[in-house]
């Protein structure tokens, strides 16, 4: 179970506080050409992050920061090693060195801090937010810093450092306070207090059907029109719609008679495919005709997004402001919203599989 896309399309930034947001536990996974690097959070707040770029472990660290000696570390990896249950090289530095633990947490969280704002230099890439319990750290091979935080960093620091002008320091030095007046790079904080709000009611929808009804709502605060269409293969076919008006007849009945085969080249197959929301204009091919038909009138600007759980598009919204002109605004909160609704309908298909 995944959110997963290219950091050309949303910033780190804009992941930090989707996340945050949602509290939800799990592993952040960027890859670029020339580095890859991971953030693990616990409940929205970031306990550990590594890089290809910053190799140095724990004990390279202390030293650095005359914290220990060579010889208390050397004496803390053959207790390591002694010792028949894993034990992080911190944990024994503080119970059996006598290393200050609040000066071992303070020199993780720094590196932990550069690691993290070095990110936000990561403009092409790739990134997967994987949902999981965090477990313990496991071994120094996968985290190089072999701790673990007891409180977490608040995403929210990061974002607001991370786009702080140089000189400004309205900013609290203690990256573990919570509350931090942000502003993004793609989502403005319109777009943010809405999403906000959805996501709260995104984490306990009753069932499948909860998180389309919702999903209609949202878009009915962005859009005059919409249509969500179940996906079977490469056919679409109508489940629902807010904003259509039709002398012929019931909307609702209408849209769940509709059914087309979307196209390859057509803007709902390019979402098909893609798996990632497109805002564009309907052109001729069949699909698009059929749909811009239905509605009646040539939208500016539609927007159609994809609903994607266990790696498949499962449903379509396509949306417009017909008659208003100009582009759709908001369509990128939009987007986050759809993608965080595919996580929680697959976490809820298997919560269902493992109950029964």
């Amino acid at each position: 179970m995944s959110l997963e896309g290219y950091l050309e399309d949303m910033a780190i930034c804009d992941i930090l506080q989707i996340v945050s947001l949602s509290k939800k536990s799990g592993t952040l996974t960027l890859s670029c050409k020339t580095g890859e690097g991971s953030i693990c959070f616990l409940e929205g707040q970031v306990i550990r992050a590594v890089s290809s770029r910053f190799p140095e472990n724990l004990g390279t660290l202390l030293c650095r920061d005359k914290l220990a000696t060579k010889q208390q570390i050397i004496h803390a990896l053959k207790e390591q090693k002694a010792t028949t249950a894993y034990r992080p090289l911190g944990e024994i530095l503080a119970e059996v060195q006598g290393v200050s633990r609040e000066k071992i947490e303070a020199t993780v969280k720094k590196q932990i801090e550069t690691i993290v704002l070095s990110f936000f230099d990561w403009h092409n890439g790739t990134f997967v937010f994987q949902l999981e319990k965090q477990q313990p750290v496991g071994s120094a091979s996968l985290n190089p810093l072999d701790f673990m935080l007891d409180k977490g960093i608040a995403p929210q620091w990061f974002v607001a450092k991370g786009q702080r002008p140089a000189g400004n320091s309205d900013l609290p030095d203690d990256p573990t306070v919570a509350e931090v007046k942000v502003a993004t790079s793609k989502l403005v904080e319109q777009d943010l207090g809405l999403l906000r709000g959805m996501l709260v009611e995104l984490e306990n929808p009753s069932m499948s059907g909860g998180i389309i009804l919702l999903i209609l709502r949202y878009a009915s605060e962005l859009l005059r029109r919409a249509i969500i269409f179940d996906v079977r293969g490469r056919q679409l076919v109508g489940l629902g719609q807010f904003g259509l008006d039709s002398p012929s007849g019931s909307t609702d009945e209408i849209v769940r008679k509709m059914c087309l085969k979307a196209e390859p080249e057509s803007l709902f197959g390019q979402v098909l495919q893609q798996q990632a929301a497109i805002c564009g204009v309907l052109g001729d091919l069949p699909d698009e005709r059929f749909v811009r038909d239905i509605l009646g009138g040539q939208a500016d600007e539609v927007f159609i997004g994809p609903l994607v759980s266990d790696g498949k598009v499962v449903a379509i919204l396509y949306g417009d402001n017909y008659p208003h002109r100009g582009p759709i605004s908001s369509a990128k909160a939009f987007a986050v919203f759809l993608a965080q609704a595919g996580v929680e309908m697959e976490q809820m298909l298997q919560d269902g599989a493992a109950s029964e």
